[in-house]
This record gives structure tokens, sequence and C-alpha cells, in this order.
């Protein structure tokens, strides 16, 4: 089977090297530790609900996540995970789509299997990974879609889009953003787009469920636009009943649940300055800022493979090779922000091999 290249490959690698599943910490797959109150009350009673079809258009999945960005229903489209959104998005509109780089590689092989034609752009590892607008624009017509990923994956850090939007409405190009990520942020509404959707046809947002809420196997995600063409197209492309009960009946407790979403951007704002204060303590390594739950790092004398080897073998570590991102090379390495016990095993295993 062909290796996608992402993160999450414990089965795999425990298989390889005759580990235990149970023993090993994941810091490959960046997915909020803490799970919501209740939960096991409310997958019986997606259980329940699976003895029926879900409602084909979704209505009350649709409105509740209506109620939580405070957006109309009917510019909602739900998903199996953000990547389904993706993967139709790419269906669904012109033929050149541009991509900033580093970033998450379903945008592009979304792209090419979908024969559009790929414009990469590159985010700049001596700018700190900042956009670099007078590019965008000596550039633009040469694009009809600019697909961006903010916070970005694999640096974590956010950036304000307003005036890349603004670029992109005066020049009547599509603004794509995933903000997947953008629930870990802590001071989320000066950065998230949701509240210029309704504004402009040029913008359709990703955003998931899965990261923030920490269940990566529950696949559910969404697109949120105004552009009556693209929904249009979307909606002739997907295929009926994508969403299961479980996930359909956990969006009537998942969106409502104040206190843990609370508290889980409060823990992420703290547990972010222990990590990266730790971190930084390591010589060896080059530590970026972040404002998500996953941190970028570059090895000054050390390949990232070997790294997550050793950390494997010797302390039953996961860690994410970044070196298959485009624009990053082989001494990158990502590592999720987990619980607090297990990020300080990561860091003095860290300490133990790098010194």
């Amino acid at each position: 089977m062909k290796d996608l290249g992402h993160g999450a490959n414990v089965d795999n690698m425990a298989e390889q090297f005759g580990k235990d599943k149970k023993d090993i910490i994941d810091f490959s797959s960046n997915v909020n530790p803490h799970i919501i109150s209740d939960l096991g009350k409310y997958v019986l009673e997606g259980l329940e609900k699976s003895r029926s079809y879900p409602d084909i258009n979704y209505t009350n999945l649709r409105n509740n996540i209506s109620n939580y960005i405070n957006i109309d229903s009917e510019y909602i489209i739900p998903g199996n995970g953000a990547t389904e959104i993706i993967y139709l998005l790419m269906k669904s509109i012109k033929k050149r789509i541009a991509i900033l780089n580093p970033t998450f590689s379903e945008y592009g092989r979304g792209a090419k299997l979908n024969n559009l034609e790929v414009i990469n752009f590159h985010l700049k590892e001596e700018d700190n990974f900042s956009i670099d607008l007078d590019e965008i624009q000596k550039n633009i017509d040469k694009f009809d879609s600019l697909f961006v990923c903010n916070p970005n994956n694999p640096n974590g850090k956010v950036k304000d889009l307003n005036e890349l939007l603004d670029l992109m409405i005066e020049n009547n190009k599509l603004l794509i953003v995933d903000e997947t990520f953008m629930e870990f942020v802590g001071n989320e509404e000066k950065y998230t787009l949701i509240n210029r959707v309704e504004e402009t046809p040029n913008l359709f947002i990703l955003k998931a469920v899965t990261k923030f809420f920490g269940m990566p196997g529950l696949r559910l995600g969404y697109g949120v636009t105004t552009n009556e063409q693209i929904i249009k197209n979307i909606y002739e492309y997907k295929e009926p009943w994508t969403i299961n009960s479980f996930a359909e009946n956990l969006s009537n407790y998942l969106f409502k649940d104040k206190e843990y979403i609370r508290n889980s951007k409060d823990y992420y704002i703290n547990e972010r300055k222990f990590m990266l204060e730790e971190l930084r303590k390591i010589p060896q390594l080059k530590v970026y800022d972040t404002d998500t739950n996953f941190v970028l790092m570059k090895l000054k004398d050390r390949e990232a493979n070997l790294l997550k080897l050793e950390l494997f073998e010797k302390y039953n570590i996961l860690i994410r090779d970044a070196s298959n991102f485009i624009g990053l090379y082989k001494n990158y390495v990502r590592v999720a922000i987990k619980g607090h016990e297990d990020n300080k095993i990561l860091i003095e295993s860290l300490k133990k091999i790098l010194g």
C-alpha cells in the first residue's frame, strides 16, 4: 500500500519493531488528548440511531454547526472529515490552483488527482514562514484559487489573512483557508475569517471536529462558503450518507460543551509555553513559534529519520519526520503537544539523545 506521508503510523511501526501498540506514545498525530464528558453515553445514542439511515440532508448536523460558528446553515457543507471536503472542492473549482507550502500534502494530491494545474508558492524558513503578498500579487494572473492553511501545518503559526483576502476579492480569485487548527489559537476571533464568509463569494473555509475535539476517528469536517456555484458543484459530486450516525449524534453535544472548549484552549495556551521553553533548552534544536497543538523543530546535526527511529526504539515515542513536506528538508521534525506528563517524557528523552 502506498505511504501517503502522514503521521499516526503507530500500527506499522509497532509491528515493524515488535512492540505493543499500547506502549507507544504517539507524538506524530496532532490531536487534543482530552475528550468531552459522557462520551460513552453519546456513542451509545449514536449506536441506537445507526439502525436508520442518517438524514441525507444532514439538517440537524448543519444546524448544530451553524449555531457553533454563527453562519447560516445553507452555507455549510458537512463531510467525512475535512479531507472529503478537500477532494470535493478540487472537483468543483477552476483548473488553476496555487498552494502555499510547506503544508498538508492532501491539497496538492487532491488537485493533481483532479487534473488541476498546481502552482507552488513557498513560505521561506528564513522569513519565519511568512506570506509574501508581493509575490502573490506578481503571480496573480497565473491561478484562479489560492489554498492556505491557517494556522499552518507543519509550522503552527497563525496569520492575519484579511489583507490576502482583500487581494483575492480585488482580483476575483478564490481564497481557500483550512482552519482545521484554528480552535487551538488563544485569540481565535482575531484570526478566523469565518466572520467574513457572508460578505464575499471569494472565500471558502475548511473546518474539522477531529483535531480540537480529540476524535480523528470520528471523521467529521465541514466547508463554509457563500459561493453558490461551488456549493452546487460540490453537491453534484458528493456521495450520500458519508457521515455516520455516531458523528451526527455527537454534534448535538460537542459544539455546546463550552467548558470543554474553554478548558482545552486554556490548556494549550499554557502547555505551548511550557513546551517551547523546555525544548529551547536543547542546543541541538531550532524550535519554531507555534499557535496550535504541534511544534516544528529543525535538527542542527542529525537527520529526522534517525532521531525518529532512536526515539521509537529506545523510548517508545513516535514523532513525525517532517522532511517530506514541500520546502522542508531531512532535518525537520514535528511533535504534537499532548498531555503534560507525556510531554515531559518526550522532552527528557530528547535531552538524553541530543544532549
